[in-house]
């Protein structure tokens, strides 16, 4: 039996790089993730190791494309997003000046 989801709601962003979401704690439990917010633009980094952060953000899968496997780095408001992989830490940041709003993150374990 699959455990529970990981669900994050609420994020909120006002300046770039502001972090939105952080899992720093039993990300490597999920691995499959699904983002999203409101308003604004985010970017998702991750810790394979649990101490570093990977320099360029991980491309996103568009879930609410037409063409299926349609991958990008940021979000854009409004948008549904998938990633898929199993990693220490997590972390969401604000991409832009537009203000993040009611940003969220939800992993689950497939």
């Amino acid at each position: 039996m699959n455990a529970s989801p990981m669900i994050k709601t609420g994020g909120v962003g006002v300046n770039d790089n502001d972090i939105v979401f952080e899992i720093s704690s039993n990300a490597d439990h999920f691995d499959t993730w699904q983002l999203g917010s409101t308003a604004g633009v985010m970017d998702v980094f991750v810790s394979g190791d649990g101490t570093n952060y990977m320099a360029a953000a991980i491309a996103l899968i568009d879930l609410g494309s037409t063409a299926p496997a349609t991958a990008v780095v940021v979000t854009t408001a409004g948008g549904n997003y998938g990633i898929k992989g199993r990693w220490r830490k997590i972390k969401v940041l604000q991409n832009g000046a537009t203000a993040v709003a009611n940003a969220f993150l939800i992993g689950y374990q497939s």
